[in-house]
């Protein structure tokens, strides 16, 4: 009998130590990306104060010889995993918003791309 018990006794310990995990991360400095898109920007004329304006501070200032350039990053991850005594399973998904803008010596716009996530994370 005392067999059994600590048998149920381990089963249920198992049980309880088993657990579900989820995981959202959200990081970087441009999350309101609507702010690109309704944003006309045009090369040869929109200035780099004018993009500043509009987005606020760059993650990163790069310093290319003549020119610079402003680029924005917003990552955004999502995961669930489950937790086991002997197997642990964990799967995270990460997507990335881009957008860099070029600048000349003059500080006008010569060129810029973006790059939107494609939404939810399966």
């Amino acid at each position: 009998m005392t067999n059994t018990i600590r048998f149920c006794a381990l089963g249920l310990a198992i049980t309880l130590l088993g657990a579900c995990a989820q995981y959202d991360n959200r990081r970087g400095v441009l999350d309101n990306w609507e702010a690109v898109e309704a944003a006309s920007f045009a090369r040869g004329e929109t200035t780099r104060q004018q993009v500043l304006t509009a987005l606020g501070p760059p993650s990163q200032v790069v310093a290319l010889g003549d020119e610079t350039a402003l680029y924005y990053l917003y990552e955004q991850s999502k995961g669930n995993g489950l937790v086991l005594v002997v197997y642990n399973r964990f799967k995270l998904d990460t997507q990335y918003d881009r957008a860099i803008f070029f600048f000349g010596p003059d500080d006008k716009l010569s060129d810029y791309a973006t790059h939107l996530a494609t939404g939810d994370t399966p």
